[in-house]
């Protein structure tokens, strides 16, 4: 009689370090400790989140890095990996990133980096072989397969690259009650009640594109607003919002710590970017919460939003083909509410955080049996 032995597969120990966190990193780790990874966090002393870790069985522990360098702090990353015995160590910021690196060399655990933007990785910046170009790292996690892509594009080896999406639940947002959020909002910006609102939260650069909504908007009824929530970097803003047209029809929050409250209050969610989209928190919280998006093509923002289902996806720096689809939806409230629910619907199927865990963990797994 033959006699197998099954092998047992070892459960990964990992460090993941942060600088602040944010609920989605916070949440994944705290969900991936309980599917029975022995999942250990190093996050800034100033972080508000050690508690919450702490209380959840997450071991927490300190990490203030002063630079991509810092000798000090990968001499302790290091002690921590030989005395701990980590098998991975995962990156969640370009400072983290670098310094398990730096401390990783002559060791046997793996190294994962995070990726969540698109552009600046050249082989010939020397900077980017301190991180994502480093050989010494075995894995790079992706937002988004757009910046899978760029990275490939920019010559990270393809076999290191992976994308899981960035997840989130919606009982993170079950706090927020959108009447009483417009109803401020309304009264705030001096809004009529009866206007369109349509959103746009990002920090307002040219390359989020946020004249070319302003051009939609100069075509688009009056009684369509919009909402610009950040800070606006871009002198063609101004420029653009004074013209008579739409004077009276724009309204800028600057940044607010409340973003997704305000987010939570439009009627549409706009995301007209020119490139280097990972993808876009604003639009993700606003589909949560049930509302259409109308997006460009850039970066990964055709990944989050399903054209035609949960609002519409248009070519960039095509201001006339933006106005036209938020027309659609504008004098359209059937289409606004069967695409809002439908955009509710892709986050709970692509985008939530129990996928976010699983896939994570399975990813560890390859990695520590590669």
């Amino acid at each position: 009689m033959a006699h197998f032995v099954t092998k047992s597969i070892k459960a990964p120990k990992v460090l993941i370090a942060a600088g602040g966190g944010h609920i989605t990193e916070v949440e994944m780790i705290k969900g991936l400790r309980k599917a029975g990874v022995d999942i250990h966090a190093a996050f800034e002393s100033t972080s508000p989140h050690l508690e919450s870790l702490h209380d959840s069985g997450v071991p927490t522990r300190i990490l203030d890095l002063k630079s991509n360098a810092d000798f000090r702090g990968a001499m302790k990353i290091r002690r921590w990996i030989k005395n701990e015995h980590f098998d991975i160590v995962h990156g969640l910021a370009n400072r983290q990133v670098a310094n398990f690196i730096w401390a990783s060399y002559g060791l046997p655990n793996k190294v994962i980096a995070y990726r969540g933007a698109i552009g600046h990785v050249s082989r010939w910046d020397p900077t980017c072989y301190i991180k994502w170009l480093n050989p010494r790292i075995d894995k790079i996690i992706c937002v988004s397969k757009a910046v899978e892509r760029d990275l490939g594009a920019s010559g990270v080896n393809p076999a290191k690259l992976i994308t899981i999406y960035k997840g989130h639940d919606l009982s993170w947002y079950a706090h927020l009650d959108r009447e009483a959020a417009r109803a401020e909002v309304e009264k705030e910006f001096g809004i009529p009640s009866d206007a369109i609102l349509i959103g746009m939260a990002a920090n307002m650069r040219r390359v989020k594109g946020a004249d070319l909504l302003l051009r939609a908007l100069i075509e688009l009824p009056e009684n369509v607003h919009g909402l610009f929530i950040g800070e606006v970097r871009d002198p063609l803003i101004h420029q653009l919002s004074g013209e008579a047209k739409v004077q009276n029809q724009v309204h800028f929050s600057g940044y607010r710590t409340d973003a997704a409250r305000l987010i939570s209050a439009v009627d549409i969610v706009a995301a007209p970017s020119r490139d280097r989209e990972g993808l876009t928190k604003g639009v993700i919280e606003a589909m949560i919460h049930g509302i259409p998006a109308v997006v460009s093509n850039a970066g990964g923002l055709p990944e989050l939003v399903d054209d035609k289902i949960c609002g519409f996806v248009v070519p960039k720096e095509e201001s006339s083909t933006l106005a036209a689809r938020l027309k659609d939806l504008a004098e359209d409230p059937q289409c606004r509410a069967a695409m809002g629910i439908a955009a509710r619907q892709r986050i709970i199927e692509k985008f939530s955080v129990e996928r976010t865990i699983a896939e994570t963990q399975t990813m560890y797994q390859e990695v520590l049996n590669a």
